[in-house]
This record gives structure tokens, C-alpha cells and sequence, in this order.
């Protein structure tokens, strides 16, 4: 259920804090309110002081005196009113005016007075946690952008183009004021409106608010070696999001877990997987959402969170999942509670959204990862990423020689592959570039067979080494759970394990 800023006016919540940098959107939801509800209306800022309604004229009111607002109004007999409190967080942690604000809301309670506190950010002090509640004012719709639109249009003079609904996408996850700007570029720099230029405006936006990645790619299918079992029931998901799909009835996937060895195609997937869709491709950093301020990364979570939904239809990727939750065994001890806050917003979120944001997850290590995580309901499915068969190594050896631009003819697949078992799609790369780098060096000619080979033996794969112990970990989690394979040259969606191989250790 989304709770909104109507609801809890309507309840009788005396305070009310919103977090946004939208001032004026929400004083106009709250004169709306008021008109509806019969309240009188009222605005507070540090250099206007106290506005009624529409009324220009202002009268002082100091940030001492603001909590004396609603004692005023019983003293005058007045019931019921509407009060916008703008950035009033630098003097609500003084002890005099919290206290005075704490006497103030059990009037307002008894007046149906709603004091509504609006800030980019607002730290509410321990003593008045119980009395306010916070609400993060979500961002605009598509419909309140259109309208945007429309009235920009207008006053620019501009004709909106056929492809308006394609416009309003783009700009979806701004701010009206945010939307506004990136369509006067748009008419700026094309003399029209323009879904690229909206992109290219939000994607600096977004990269500049640092909680989430604007992530463009190229990739497609023809970019990854094999994982036709994943990439087969990752298409069929994303196919729900049409209209026919809904109309059919399907639900919204939720997304997919991928667990597996580093460097075996997972973040390669999903590139390829938004590109194919044609939908924006956003990475979560979850280090990024840590804040130094009490309250931060609470808020910064559900800020991304609010982006991604924002930005909807759209892929989230959070990359190495495992990482960003790596203390929250001990986050009572280590952070307060923090860690386990976020991961907490994190989970409801994955259970209950119902925007059409597509989640790919990776991991690396499920040792880390929490249990909650892999419960049913947080994600459709759970794949597992092994290191790839031979059937695979052949293909991704001849992506790497075309993406490199190397004529496959020419070479030895077969044989390349039979001689690369237990290195990972990466490693494969790497062998391909370190060979061309000896034979340019070496003749300026081409690298032969003979010399990706040798560069092969070069280097010793990490499921030969370092991390042998670790992959075999995480095959035998994967076969005491039944974790689906996302390995395969063809698409085979009930198979689990359908092949194993040993790691042949050096010297065997």
C-alpha cells in the first residue's frame, strides 16, 4: 500500500516531514489538500516568513516563534489548517524549539492542524521521532510530465513531435524542474524535442546524484558465449511487459539472481539483455548508498529505489550483490543497524514492487550473501553461471577473434577450445589480446593458433588456482540446491546440472 501525503493529512497526523527538492510540487499538493478538505492554507520560508494562501503580503515570523502557530489558532478559535514549513531543518535541533514544537503538535492534533515539513533532507531529532512522521514525495508521473510538455510546448512555441510518448519516457526519473530543463535543451540544441537529447540530460543528472549508474551499452546476444538457458527464460520475462502480455493477464517479473565464477558472462548478460529490450540499463552501487549522517543511507536507498521505479519500464543491475552486504551479519555491532536497515528497504522492495523494473543480481560468493536474499519471492529464479563448456569456449573464442577483428577462418576452434578448459570467457579474452600483442610485436602478423595457445599457457586460469576451492564451492551449493543452469549453447530451461566436469589440476 502507498500511503499518500492526502492519506495522512486525512488521518490527522499533526506533523509530517517530506524529502524532496521539489518545494513547489509538494505546496501545491498541499494547497490542493486544503482546498479539497475545507483548510485553510499557510507557507513558512526563513525570508518570507508567514504567507496565507495567495495572500503576497508577508509578516514576520521567526524561526523561534514558528511553533506558536498552532497555540495562536486555538487561541482564536480556528480549526483545521494546512502549514508548509520550508527548510526549517537547521533550527529544529535546537532544544527550545523542538520542545516548543512537541507542545505544538498535541494542539495541532486536537485542531486538525498538519504541519508539513519540506526539505531536500531533514534530520528529525530522537526527541520528536515518535511525533513526525517522514514520507518520500515520489517522483513525477508520466502524466504529470505530458502536461509538463504540453504547457512547454506551448510557451515556446514548438510543435511535440508523433513520437510524444517516447519523449515523456525519456524524461521519466527527473524532477518536474529537472524534466522542464532537459526539454528546454532539447529545443535548444534540435529546434524540437528530442528523446536523445532528454537522455543524454538525465543520464548526467543521474550520474551526478551518484546512487544510481546510467549505464548505455551495445551489447547484444551475439556478445555472450553460451548461458542459452538464462538468456532463453530472460527473454520469455521480459516479453511480460507488453501490452498484449498485461492484457493476457501475466504479472511483472520481478528478476533473476545470477551466483556464479568471475568472468563467465554475467554483467555481460545483462547489458546485453537491457539493449535487447531497449530499455534504460541503471547499475545500483550498494557501497554508494552508505551515508556518514545518521538517516543517509536509509534515505539514500530509498531514493534509488524511487529513481529505478521512476525510470520504469527499465533493468536494474546491481553488480556483486555480495559485497554491498558483507557486514550485515554483525550490523548491530559495527554500524548500528545501518547495513541491516538498508538491506531490510532492499528486501520489501524486491518482494512488493509492482513498477516493471527488472532486477539482474550477480554474485560471485554465496557464502556472503544473506539467506533472506534467496528466499522465493525476492526473484523469479536463481541461476547458476559455470565456467563454460567447450561447446561454449568455441563460441566465445569466435566473438573475441571478430571483436577483435581477427578472421575466425582462419584458426583452429576446435582445437582452441579443447586446449582452454577451466578458463572463463575473460581469461579467453585475454589470451586472444595478449596474442595479438606478441605477434604485432614480434612480425606485425597475424597470431596464429599456435600463439593464443601459447599465451594460454601463460597464464594460469583462476579455477586452477586461486580460486579452485571456491568454485567448486559454489557447484556444490548449486548441486545440493538444484539451482537451475544458466549454462548452454541450446535452450534447455529445466535442466539443473546437465553436465559436470572435474578441474583438472596442474600436473594431473
Amino acid at each position: 500500500m502507498n500511503l499518500t501525503l492526502q492519506d495522512y493529512v486525512n488521518a490527522g497526523y499533526p506533523a509530517i516531514v517530506v524529502q524532496t527538492v521539489e518545494e513547489n510540487r509538494v505546496v501545491n499538493d498541499c494547497k490542493r489538500i486544503a482546498e479539497n478538505s475545507n483548510k485553510e492554507f499557510e507557507t513558512w520560508t526563513l525570508t518570507n516568513g508567514l504567507r496565507k494562501g495567495e495572500d503576497k503580503k508577508t509578516s514576520e515570523l521567526t524561526p523561534m516563534e514558528l511553533p506558536r502557530v498552532g497555540a495562536r489558532d486555538i487561541s482564536n478559535g480556528k480549526d483545521g489548517r494546512i502549514f508548509c514549513v520550508i527548510d526549517f531543518h537547521p533550527f529544529i535541533k535546537t532544544p527550545e524549539i523542538w520542545r516548543k514544537l512537541k507542545d505544538s503538535f498535541e494542539i495541532a492534533k486536537a485542531i486538525g492542524m498538519t504541519f508539513v515539513f519540506i526539505s531536500a533532507k531533514f534530520d528529525i531529532p530522537v526527541e520528536l521521532q515518535r511525533e513526525m512522521i517522514v514520507l518520500d514525495f515520489k517522483l513525477p508521473k508520466k502524466s504529470e510530465l505530458n502536461e509538463l510538455l504540453t504547457i512547454l510546448s506551448k510557451s515556446v512555441n514548438v510543435a511535440i513531435p508523433e513520437n510524444k510518448n517516447e519523449i515523456v519516457e525519456a524524461a521519466l526519473g527527473l524532477t518536474l524542474l529537472e524534466a522542464e530543463n532537459a526539454f528546454a535543451m532539447s529545443v535548444a540544441k534540435k529546434n524540437t524535442f528530442d528523446a536523445k537529447v532528454i537522455c543524454e540530460v538525465k543520464e548526467n543528472i543521474i550520474c551526478n546524484g551518484g546512487l544510481l549508474e546510467f549505464y548505455p551499452t551495445n551489447e547484444t546476444l551475439d556478445s555472450i558465449g553460451g548461458l542459452k538457458n538464462f538468456t532463453t527464460w530472460a527473454l520469455k520475462r521480459l516479453g511480460a511487459y507488453s501490452e498484449e502480455a498485461q492484457e493476457y493477464g501475466l504479472p511483472y517479473p520481478k528478476g533473476v539472481l545470477l551466483v556464479g565464477i568471475p568472468g563467465c558472462g554475467k554483467s555481460l548478460t545483462a547489458k546485453a539483455l537491457a539493449n535487447i529490450w531497449s530499455k534504460p540499463l541503471l547499475k545500483l552501487d550498494i557501497g554508494k548508498l552508505f551515508g556518514g549522517i545518521v538517516g543517509d543511507t536509509e534515505s539514500n536507498t530509498r531514493r534509488a529505489l524511487q529513481i529505478a521505479e521512476a525510470m520504469a519500464p527499465a533493468v536494474l543491475w546491481i553488480d556483486e550483490i555480495e559485497k554491498g552486504l558483507s557486514g550485515i551479519q554483525s550490523s548491530g555491532k559495527t554500524d548500528s543497524g545501518v547495513t541491516s536497515r538498508m538491506f531490510g528497504t532492499l528486501l520489501t522492495w524486491l518482494q512488493e514492487k509492482e513498477a516493471p523494473v527488472f532486477v539482474i543480481a550477480t554474485a560471485n560468493n554465496i557464502s556472503q550473501l544473506p539467506p533472506e536474499l534467496l528466499r522465493k519471492g525476492r526473484f523469479d529464479e536463481i541461476f547458476f553461471v559455470d565456467l563454460p563448456t567447450e561447446e561454449e569456449r568455441k563460441e566465445i573464442f569466435k566473438i573475441q577473434l571478430k571483436k577483435h577483428k581477427r578472421n575466425v577462418e582462419e584458426y583452429d576452434i576446435a582445437r582452441l577450445a579443447s586446449e582452454s578448459e577451466g578458463y572463463t570467457g575473460a581469461e579467453i579474452e585475454e589470451c586472444v589480446i595478449s596474442s595479438m600483442f606478441d605477434s604485432w610485436f614480434e612480425t606485425k602478423g597475424e597470431p596464429s593458433t599456435e600463439a593464443i595457445i601459447k599465451s594460454m599457457k601463460e597464464i594460469t586460469p583462476m579455477s586452477k588456482g586461486m580460486m579452485e576451492q571456491q568454485v567448486e564451492a559454489l557447484r556444490k551449493w548449486s548441486n545440493d540446491a538444484s539451482v537451475r543452469m544458466a549454462n548452454g549453447t541450446t535452450a534447455d530451461e529445466g535442466n539443473t546440472h546437465s553436465f559436470t566436469r572435474k578441474i583438472v589440476r596442474g600436473g594431473e
